[in-house]
């Protein structure tokens, strides 16, 4: 077990966000910020190098279809290289572009049990890192940009501890609830419909994983008189429910994403079964005038989509050998498993399934390296029969409950 790489691995993809906020509000120049996510990006390099031994194959299945889910990517990177400096610099801080290519590898992450559990001791740390950050900066969650960066960051890894509750301590559920409850009131204020599901999803998915396996864990006991009375008090403080959902009742039937669709699939309508390649764009108008006429036409590579980002890319294909891979897994870890951990990273990988519908980019993110993690763990037969009272023994050897 390598703590070190642990350490780097979930620091070095945290401190990618410090550095985006610091660009995006001017903080420092583009060779300081790029200096940063340099020295970021070789830590994350460093930690996955160390971390990235498991290759053992348990399933053929996925042996197969991972490996030509892996080749077909290799494919969608090489057709459209080579790519100048500049285009490569540009790729390298992107987090959607290239880097996604680079993510599913994390399915040969190192998953010895205390491995695993090390993972989700930092998952919990980067939680108690968040409520820091509230109680010292409170205004960041009143803040869009800064409140959909720093909650995603920090926040949604708290919801896979909510999934695994039954091997944590009370304290350490309640800790994650809080995390996972501030972040859904700071998204569900500034209408983030997305950020509002992805948590919504977490916290109702752990508590149906916890009551089926018959939790012990003290909050899901009492959560259906928590839900009851929250919904109360919503409804007994007028003004403060007014408040909360002012924004997100102009926004909850605003169409923000249509034209963006429309002119997406105008320039993909010849793509669709094998995409444009890794950087590939399409047209879209930032601007028009009183006559009609366009301002400007910016050409977009990021879709607000998951499925469409992987179109885009690699077509219908593409979004087939995905599902390929995914699917099965979270069907391993639901039917053929007899641990409650397993179960929770199948649900993980259902969600972010669902996730990617709303919006869900595949990137370089905490959230998107553990969706592909639970992969590589649902297909091993060997984690999955596991049961829980030897999982639960690991949890207390390591102090993790």
């Amino acid at each position: 077990m390598d703590k070190t790489a642990i350490f780097f691995l979930v620091t070095s993809i945290s401190s990618l966000t410090a550095w985006n906020l610091l660009e995006y509000f001017k903080e420092f120049d583009a060779n300081t910020i790029f200096a940063f996510r340099f020295i970021s990006i070789c830590f994350f390099l460093y930690s996955s190098y160390k971390l990235l031994i498991d290759f053992k194959f348990e399933s053929k299945y996925f042996k197969n279809i991972f490996y030509l889910f892996i080749l077909y990517e290799c494919i969608t990177v090489i057709r459209v290289w080579p790519f100048s400096f500049d285009e490569l610099i540009n790729l390298f801080q992107a987090p959607y572009i290239f880097w996604p290519f680079v993510i599913p590898l994390f399915v040969f992450f190192d998953k010895r049990i205390p491995t695993l559990l090390l993972l989700t001791k930092w998952i919990y740390r980067l939680g108690l890192f968040f409520l820091l950050l509230v109680v010292v900066y409170p205004s960041l969650l009143l803040d869009r940009i800064l409140a959909q960066n720093v909650i995603a960051t920090f926040a949604y890894g708290c919801g896979f501890l909510l999934l695994i509750a039954n091997y944590l301590s009370n304290k350490k559920v309640n800790i994650s609830f809080l995390v996972i409850f501030l972040g859904a009131i700071s998204l569900t204020y500034l209408a983030r419909r997305n950020g509002m599901f992805t948590l919504g999803a977490f916290i109702i998915s752990g508590y149906f994983l916890n009551a089926l396996n018959k939790s012990r864990t003290a909050f899901f006991r009492v959560f259906p008189l928590i839900i009851g009375i929250g919904v109360l008090l919503f409804f007994i403080f007028d003004n403060f429910s007014s408040a909360l959902t002012k924004e997100l009742e102009q926004r909850i039937t605003k169409d923000s994403r249509s034209e963006i669709f429309k002119m997406y699939f105008l320039e993909i309508n010849n793509f669709m079964v094998f995409g444009k390649g890794m950087n590939g764009t399409y047209y879209f108008p930032s601007g028009v005038n009183d006559d009609g006429s366009i301002i400007d036409v910016d050409e977009r590579n990021v879709v607000e989509n998951g499925y469409l980002q992987l179109m885009l890319s690699g077509g219908i294909v593409h979004i087939v050998l995905f599902l390929l891979v995914m699917l099965p897994a979270a069907i391993n870890g639901i039917f053929k498993s007899s641990n409650q951990f397993t179960k929770a990273c199948s649900v993980m990988i259902l969600l972010w399934l669902l996730d990617m519908i709303i919006f869900g980019l595949p990137g370089l993110s905490l959230h998107y390296v553990l969706v592909w993690i639970c992969v590589g763990i649902c297909y091993k037969p060997s984690i999955r029969n596991k049961k829980d009272h030897e999982l639960k023994a690991k949890f207390r050897k390591l102090d993790l409950i």
